[in-house]
């Protein structure tokens, strides 16, 4: 039976951000379900006071150890169930750690009712799918959340509309604070955020040739990370807080790069990065991770506002970078800023501008026109047109001498052709 979010109902805090993350990953694994397993804890059917906040949050830490070692994916949903997803490989493991969960609610009918729970028999407390044969089931359950959840007057969607003040102010969210930065950082410190990274490549494109790919961007999505940590706070409403949250970030990455957690590290890739942080510890152990020869196939992307908070330690940065064989590239350009940032005094090989729909009609009017020269003066090969999302953004590119693009359209034309 399809599961409805009761709008009056308690939700849990993470579980809409959750269940998209969980449906994503369930469309990723969709061609490779052999082996692959998931099942459902059902706490939404037990009483209320059978599960209070303190047993959430040591249910949760069972799997730690799971998700941060073993691959096991961990998803809450709006109504206090929680999703596993494993393989068979670790179902020893998520059932001796199931064992504690039961342990954690034995008070509770519904775990009482379900003895045979624990042998793979679904039942009130447990629902378990082979995803090779339930795939189909699962997903379509998982869609349904996801959707009553983005339907007017259903969940979430009420209690936006019960907040007074105007409508552009709920959407954006109250600003970061000190504290709620520190509890962010608190939480980082273990938190999986392998299904908030994100890969985007950087190809060639020339005439109606194929796009060929020559390093892929590696980035953690702050949308997907706001949406499970705070999403009622607009992350970067205080700009010198989100900066800090940035380097923190930075960390986790880095480390993340260390381990070889990554397949992207076998080719080449691009990483963004704040100044402070290449010049931190965490960036030594990268470099030292890396194997001698491949740091040429690296770049590193820096904002430009960053830069210019502090030249000296760019400088510096810049130089002990490309002694090592990196390669530094200006990040976030727009129109506006373009004509202020000369990527050749500032020894930066490669310069990111943004796409906007409405740029050829910029470049061609007076306040433009500064920008339009900085692009007719920008060197093919160097310059990346980022976020382009269609054809167009394709075209005006190539018309304006521009070899190197990123962004959605170009996903969509690889995609066939990594199959």
């Amino acid at each position: 039976m399809q599961d409805v979010i009761v709008p009056d109902q308690p939700e849990h805090p993470l579980g809409a951000a959750h269940e998209k993350r969980l449906l994503n990953d369930l469309k990723r694994s969709a061609s490779n379900t052999k082996g692959r397993w998931a099942v459902r804890i059902h706490l939404s059917r037990m009483k209320q006071q059978t599960r209070p906040e303190h047993s959430l949050r040591a249910c949760e830490h069972t799997f730690n150890t799971l998700v941060a070692r073993h691959g096991v994916r961990f998803y809450w949903l709006r109504n206090f169930d929680f999703v596993l997803l494993f393989t068979t490989l670790n179902a020893d493991m998520v059932r001796s750690a199931l064992v504690k969960v039961r342990f954690l609610f034995a008070g509770d009918p519904v775990v009482a009712d379900s003895p045979d729970a624990l042998q793979g028999v679904s039942d009130q407390f447990m629902t378990w799918y082979r995803l090779d044969a339930d795939y189909d089931r699962l997903f379509s359950q998982i869609q349904g959340l996801v959707a009553d959840h983005r339907r007017p007057g259903i969940g979430a969607g009420v209690r936006r509309h019960r907040h007074a003040g105007p409508i552009s102010q709920q959407r954006r969210g109250r600003p970061l604070t000190a504290s709620m930065l520190a509890k962010v950082e608190t939480a980082l410190v273990s938190a999986d955020l392998s299904s908030h990274v994100r890969r985007q490549s950087v190809c060639a494109l020339v005439g109606k040739a194929i796009p060929d790919p020559l390093f892929t961007e590696v980035f953690v999505s702050i949308g997907d990370l706001r949406e499970a940590m705070l999403p009622h706070v607009e992350l970067s409403a205080n700009p010198w807080l989100f900066q800090y949250l940035t380097q923190t970030l930075d960390r986790r990455v880095l480390a993340m790069l260390t381990r070889r957690d990554d397949r992207t590290l076998t080719q080449g890739f691009s990483i963004n990065l704040n100044v402070q942080s290449i010049l931190s510890e965490d960036f030594l152990k990268f470099d030292d991770s890396l194997s001698p020869g491949s740091h040429g196939t690296v770049v590193l992307e820096l904002r430009s506002e960053d830069i210019f908070a502090d030249l000296n330690a760019y400088f510096f940065a810049r130089d002990f970078v490309h002694q090592r064989g990196y390669r530094v590239c200006i990040d976030g350009l727009t129109w506006r800023s373009l004509p202020f940032v000369d990527s050749r005094r500032l020894g930066a090989d490669l310069v990111k501008v943004v796409w906007q729909d409405d740029l050829p009609q910029i470049l061609t009017s007076a306040a433009g026109a500064l920008a339009a020269r900085a692009l007719r003066l920008g060197t093919s090969g160097r310059m990346i047109l980022a976020r382009c999302d269609t054809d167009a953004a394709i075209r005006w590119g190539q018309d304006n001498n521009f070899t190197l693009f990123q962004g959605r359209h170009i996903d969509k034309v690889l995609k066939p052709l990594m199959l």
